[in-house]
């Protein structure tokens, strides 16, 4: 089996057989995405801050969902995804939900960042993600993006200049966001 840093400084492609990959020990926290283990560093502190109270605001505004932080999901081609937050219809006791998520929200790192703006977005967009977060610890910003079947619109654009909006999820709720309660504390 290839070497893996159980906690690397930056984002690592480690090429491997899916065999190989469901093999991994569970304390490797790794995506599977085009034959290869994608292996992250660990979160920090902030970044699971805002992952939890995005997580809280979700699961308060959209009742009958089920919304789970760290959560896998399945995308086509057989990825395997690790958003930092996921929202799905349907109760889930699977390991990686193959329910279509109505949200995945990320949480951009320095070592992430491209892997959220460009390949998970078009993973999820061609998963049938139906709206997918982007919170910007950098910018102190939060990007909603509803799915239109051929690619991205933006629902929400959330910045200093315009810190408090809402965002319907389908038939599920209005969600109520304020960036003060998002970064609070940060």
């Amino acid at each position: 089996m290839p070497a893996l840093s159980f906690a690397p400084k930056r984002l690592e492609r480690v090429p491997m057989s899916f065999e190989e990959f469901e093999r991994l020990p569970e304390d490797v926290f790794a995506e599977y995405v085009d034959g290869c283990a994608v292996v992250s560093p660990p979160p920090d502190f902030t970044h699971q801050e805002i992952t939890l109270t995005v997580a809280l605001l979700l699961r308060v505004a959209l009742p009958g969902t089920r919304v789970a932080a760290g959560a896998g999901m399945r995308t086509i081609s057989d990825g395997h995804r690790i958003p930092d937050v996921i929202v799905v219809p349907e109760p889930e006791t699977a390991v990686w939900t193959e329910q279509v998520p109505l949200v995945v929200v990320e949480v951009s790192s320095p070592s992430t960042r491209t892997e959220d703006l460009f390949r998970k977005s078009t993973e999820y967009q061609a998963a049938g993600v139906l709206q997918y977060w982007l919170v910007d610890r950098k910018q102190r910003s939060l990007t909603v993006l509803g799915n239109n079947g051929m690619g991205w619109d933006v629902l929400l654009d959330l910045d200093a200049d315009r810190p408090k909006g809402e965002v319907a999820v389908a038939e599920h709720g209005v969600v109520q966001l304020d960036l003060d309660a998002v970064f609070a504390g940060i």
